[in-house]
């Protein structure tokens, strides 16, 4: 059973540092009205989040790391040092912040719920300009070529340079600066606001040309057109080929997977992805290059890429690579249980019977693990781990693995089952990490202002270690992401490869 289970883990999704799984909407009460309210409204959610955690984080009793009690309660502590310095939102968010940026990890953290806006969507507000962190430099792209401040260089922002200023006002957007791969993406977010501008959102910056002089200016701030909210997403967010098989370019087959969370249509897609891959495969075994696109991936279920793997270079070749793990330990706490239960429902109404028994077999074992006592259930069961010696694959033309900056979570899984092989490489940027605490689920807080976002279930030994990212092959340090870019260098790594 745990290798189905492991397999079609939700996992989660990570937009910008915020769970996609558990970005809550909901019909939330007045907010406080006065300094002193927001004050005791911050410090009371900390202390809340904190319980949360230790009543359903398996971190409590996770043998592994020993020390997460401890950095649970500095969490707590750090949150409410901020707290008591909150007047309004803002500081009630910064509480939140810091209590995340504590804990460090894109599977269990606190944020602020969103109130319900009805049909009304925010305006956009932008400087006029869309900025992307490349090799260590905060570059300007702008869609007006002639603007003076288009392929300048962010130097400063109000009075901090450049780095600086990010890991400054980033703390409080829940990045991670550890992990190489949300440089690439979360910077982006300070020169874009949905709403108006927030208080950490910079003023004034210094722009370097060219050829090395220094602009200095305020920012303008303003709504964003149709046409430049699609300008900044295409410049930020490259997108990624939708789900399923395309041939751009003779011989060169890009195979979309940018979406491990997907809607009744992007299943359908799915199935005919899988159909057409078990009926082209000879075709792609004569292939010049097969790319596998996770641009925009941000985690979900590992199911996905697992069959992609599977199909493509054969079940037996990839379980005979597959690490072994210990099992899985699942923290067994009556809102956890709670949550399994519920997911049973979801798996049977998409007539996903085998796992809708498995979850329901985990349920049930969690109830028994709790009647004794005991604060975990390990599920050990299913997986023997990889093969002492390998089973050869067929399908050994070159792989390419297209990565991007918040790749985490079930996007990690895919590179874990296609970097087992040797004909593959990546390319693009690095991946954000995750740690060993998975399948998160969400729960409002009483206050109504918040949402905890809880992990249940811990992996024990597994190979790809907490925090660990994947870093690319072939970096794409360029501004250009567009899929002609990947492929122009994908032929050139091709060409230099057959010399």
């Amino acid at each position: 059973m745990l290798s189905r289970v492991v397999a079609a883990s939700l996992g989660l999704a990570l937009v910008l540092g915020v769970p996609a799984a558990a970005q809550t909407t909901l019909q939330t009460p007045p907010p406080p009205s006065s300094p002193e309210e927001w004050r005791a409204r911050a410090e009371a959610d900390v202390q809340e989040a904190y319980q949360v955690f230790v009543e359903n984080h398996p971190g409590m009793y996770d043998a592994a790391n020993p020390s997460f009690p401890a950095t649970l309660a500095r969490a707590r502590d750090e949150g409410l040092a901020a707290a008591a310095d909150a007047q309004d939102r803002t500081g009630y968010e910064r509480s939140l912040a810091i209590f995340n940026s504590v804990l460090s990890d894109g599977h269990a953290l606190v944020q602020a719920a969103r109130g319900q806006t009805g049909t009304q969507e925010l305006t956009r507000h932008w400087p006029g300009f869309a900025a992307l962190w490349r090799q260590d430099q905060l570059f300007v792209v702008t869609p007006d070529p002639d603007s003076p401040l288009a392929n300048t260089t962010i130097v400063a922002c109000d009075g901090l340079e450049t780095q600086a200023f990010l890991s400054d006002r980033l703390r409080v957007r829940n990045f991670r600066g550890n992990e190489a791969g949300q440089w690439w993406v979360v910077p982006s977010r300070l020169f874009w606001a949905i709403g108006d501008p927030a208080a950490d959102q910079p003023r004034r910056c210094t722009f370097r040309t060219a050829d090395g002089q220094e602009i200095e200016r305020d920012l303008e701030w303003r709504p964003a057109s149709p046409e430049e909210r699609s300008f900044y997403s295409g410049t930020v967010f490259a997108p990624a080929e939708p789900i399923g098989l395309h041939e751009p370019r003779p011989g060169l087959f890009v195979i979309g997977l940018g979406d491990f969370q997907p809607d009744e249509a992007g299943r359908a897609a799915y199935a005919r992805l899988y159909e057409e891959l078990n009926a082209r495969r000879d075709e792609l075994r004569q292939a010049r290059a097969v790319v596998l696109d996770l641009r925009g991936n941000q985690g979900g279920s590992s199911t996905w890429s697992y069959e992609v793997a599977e199909i493509l270079w054969g079940q037996a070749a990839l379980v005979s690579r597959i690490p072994p793990i210990v099992g899985i330990d699942w923290r067994a706490s009556a809102g956890n249980i709670t949550y399994i239960r519920a997911q049973v429902d979801v798996w049977r109404a998409r007539g996903m019977t085998e796992l809708a028994d498995d979850w329901t077999n985990v349920a049930a074992q969690m109830e028994a693990a709790a009647a004794r006592g005991e604060p975990l259930w390990r599920d050990a069961s299913g997986r023997t781990g990889a093969a002492a010696t390998p089973i050869d694959s067929d399908f050994e033309r070159p792989v390419y693995v297209i990565n991007w900056g918040l790749c985490a979570s079930a996007c990690l899984d895919a590179n874990d089952y296609f970097g087992l092989f040797d004909n593959t490489r990546r390319i693009g940027s690095p991946t954000s990490a995750d740690s060993t605490y998975m399948e998160v689920r969400a729960a409002p807080l009483t206050s109504g202002q918040g949402v905890v976002v809880i992990p249940n279930k811990t992996w024990v030994g597994r190979q790809r270690r907490w925090g660990e990212v994947y870093s690319p092959d072939i970096p794409m340090n360029g501004l250009d992401w567009s899929t002609s870019a990947f492929l122009d260098r994908i032929e050139q790594d091709l060409a230099d490869r057959a010399r």
